[in-house]
């Protein structure tokens, strides 16, 4: 995605510099965020520097009547001086001038504007005069442009631009918005029906990419939202998805939403066939253990079938102290010790083994979260079974250490759950303590 969004950058910035994209194509391997820093830097210098040029002219218009100042400035002016002078007008009065310019105009003088010193205007325009222009725009292909209005619009104008585009030119402009802040706004005022369509879409035209995008910028109400409704889509429209998210690395988007999704929602992603193989999974993997999203990973785990759950388990072998350490933090921080004992269990000996001799070692506080989850989720088998990977010695001691913390109704449950399971050191030690 940082590529792709340099390339939106490199698109803008060769308008503001008056050449073509290809001339600075070079740029593509800067980080996108500083490729718009220099944009706004060059905007904010070139803009100052004809600042008293550009209200000599503004000031001029107010002379003439609003058409005849729309007809020099279409004929006389261009789109770029008349891109300039805008943000200098009253809106009012620039308003009553962009009335009278056909939608042609208004599209090239869009490409040329900073919504930001135009966002009064902007904001005053019609609705009907705004369909127009993202009409026009959208014959033109022009997401980039359409993109850079989408935070300066009023609702109805919103609304307005909306209904003019398909769903293809929706998803190719949400990509492109600048203010990403305003994607929630924008996803509010799509009605539910149309956002099963556009799902729909991202997997005929591969446009999942662009979908996901908008994903990180919503709330986590959103989000959940959005995912159920992309839970509910059929398995074909979920594999374009996976395949998507697969190819271009955007596993961790993916379990962003995953773990906003309802339960329902979340267990039916779970279960998709194309998510069981072992290359999807260990790229499941990989996205949490690069970007630390364990509490991602834990909220899906026991939806997995068991077979799957295996293969994570198998891929978990690889982890460090370092790793163990971080997903035990996860689930205590986010209450998630239930699918972290599940998980915990059906790793190979040698990793149970580091793994609870970490929460041997945790402070006071994280263990009485765990203790707290064990009772009341009745997580006492899993719990016995990773503590009798601990040697003789270690395990009294942590035996020892847990009694007081855990009192003796739990402890007896734990007494009980180390007989059931035939675990006698374990029982011994729980015993003797």
């Amino acid at each position: 995605m940082t590529i792709a969004h340099a390339d939106i950058e490199i698109v803008k910035l060769a308008r503001l510099l008056g050449t073509e994209p290809a001339e600075i194509h070079y740029l593509r391997d800067v980080d996108w965020q500083e490729i718009r820093d220099v944009r706004e830097q060059a905007s904010a210098s070139m803009f100052d520097a004809d600042r008293q040029q550009l209200q000599r002219v503004a000031a001029a218009t107010k002379l003439v009547p609003s058409k005849v100042t729309a007809t020099i400035g279409e004929r006389a002016f261009g789109p770029l001086l008349a891109a300039r002078v805008t943000g200098l007008l009253e809106p009012s009065r620039a308003v009553d001038v962009a009335g009278h310019l056909p939608a042609r105009f208004l599209a090239e003088v869009a490409a040329q504007i900073d919504p930001r010193r135009a966002s009064r205007v902007i904001a005053e325009i019609p609705p009907r005069q705004i369909a127009a222009v993202t009409t026009e725009l959208a014959a033109r292909e022009d997401h980039v442009t359409m993109g850079r209005f989408v935070g300066h619009l009023s609702e109805a104008a919103l609304t307005a631009a909306l209904q003019a585009v398909d769903d293809e030119v929706l998803l190719r402009t949400a990509y492109a918005v600048e203010s990403k802040g305003s994607l929630g706004a924008l996803v509010a005022i799509v009605p539910e029906q149309r956002l099963h369509a556009i799902m729909r879409t991202a997997t005929e035209l591969d446009l999942w990419r662009e979908a996901l995008d908008v994903l990180r910028y919503v709330s986590d109400e959103q989000r959940g939202m959005l995912g159920d409704i992309a839970a509910a889509q059929d398995d074909d429209v979920l594999a374009g998805l996976v395949k998507a998210a697969q190819r271009d690395h955007l596993w961790a988007d993916v379990l962003a939403v995953a773990r906003a999704m309802s339960e329902d929602g979340r267990a039916r992603f779970a279960q998709l066939q194309p998510i069981q193989t072992r290359p999807v999974l260990s790229s499941i993997v990989d996205a949490a253990t690069q970007r630390g999203l364990w509490p991602e990973l834990l909220t899906l785990l026991p939806l997995l079938p068991g077979a799957s759950r295996r293969r994570v388990a198998a891929l978990g072998t690889g982890f460090g102290r370092s790793i163990l350490a971080q997903i035990i933090r996860a689930a205590h921080e986010e209450g998630l010790w239930a699918p972290l004992l599940g998980f915990a269990v059906e790793l190979e000996a040698r990793t149970q083994r580091d793994a609870i001799k970490l929460i041997r070692a945790a402070d006071d506080e994280m263990l009485d979260g765990m203790l707290a989850a064990i009772e009341r989720e009745d997580l006492q088998a899993q719990f016995v079974a990773l503590v009798s990977r601990l040697g003789a010695a270690d395990l009294g001691a942590f035996a020892q250490r847990l009694a007081p913390v855990a009192g003796e109704e739990l402890l007896e449950t734990l007494v009980e759950a180390a007989r059931t399971a035939d675990l006698p050191a374990v029982h011994e030690a729980l015993v003797a303590a």
